[in-house]
């Protein structure tokens, strides 16, 4: 199996570049992972429903119209969220003033089960691209039909440079693994969970599980 470095190194670059600094840029992503979803349900829902037997109503409550609310939660947000923050200034430092900044973090995993592939993808990286970050993304390999068409819509709508979809199975999430990210996502077992967080107290690489 070929090795992920040259991926996530291209994912670098291309955080390192600034482009996904901009709210237009991620405004822009966002727009476009809505319209991804919206012009190609029937093929996810038909995926859902091989892999999981899901019907188009379960598909559409608990996976597809999940993400489509988070994207508009989002979308009405992000401006505001981005924007930095007054706080108190300690004594000691007056009469300076003082202030929150958040700042993307860099290049992040998404690591997704089985059970909810759509919604548990795409849910994180909806707050990966409005945080500015780039993303390397694992499906399940248990629910395969869901992965292959994820992997061939995510590239043709969000910008490639800084998002790719990894496909396969333990092989290759243990390849991710050993790569240094900037935060990683992951849902799924206590013991799969053990070895994601033993793999990025390597980096000291903070985690959501």
């Amino acid at each position: 199996m070929t090795q992920p470095s040259d991926s996530i190194a291209r994912l670098r670059a291309s955080f390192d570049s600034g482009k996904t600094r901009p709210e237009a840029w991620r405004r822009g992503q966002l727009e476009r992972l809505k319209a991804m979803v919206e012009e190609n349900e029937s093929a996810i829902n038909e995926a859902l429903h091989a892999d999981l037997g899901k019907s188009g109503f379960e598909a559409r409550m608990t996976e597809i119209g999940t993400v489509l609310s988070e994207i508009g939660h989002t979308l009405s947000h992000l401006k505001a969220w981005m924007q930095p923050k007054k706080i108190s200034t300690p004594l000691s430092n007056q009469p300076g003033s003082s202030r929150i900044v958040s700042e993307p973090l860099g290049v992040v995993l998404i690591m997704a089960p089985w059970n909810y592939p759509v919604n548990l993808v795409l849910t994180p990286l909806i707050g990966a691209i409005a945080a500015g970050n780039c993303a390397a993304i694992k499906p399940s390999e248990v629910s395969a039909h869901t992965s292959q068409v994820l992997a061939r819509l995510i590239p043709a709508y969000l910008d490639p440079d800084a998002f790719q979809v990894f496909e396969g199975g333990a092989d290759v999430s243990t390849a991710l693994l050993e790569e240094r990210f900037d935060h990683i996502f992951f849902t799924g077992s206590e013991q799969i969970g053990k070895i994601v967080m033993t793999a990025a107290a390597k980096h000291l690489t903070p985690v959501t599980l």
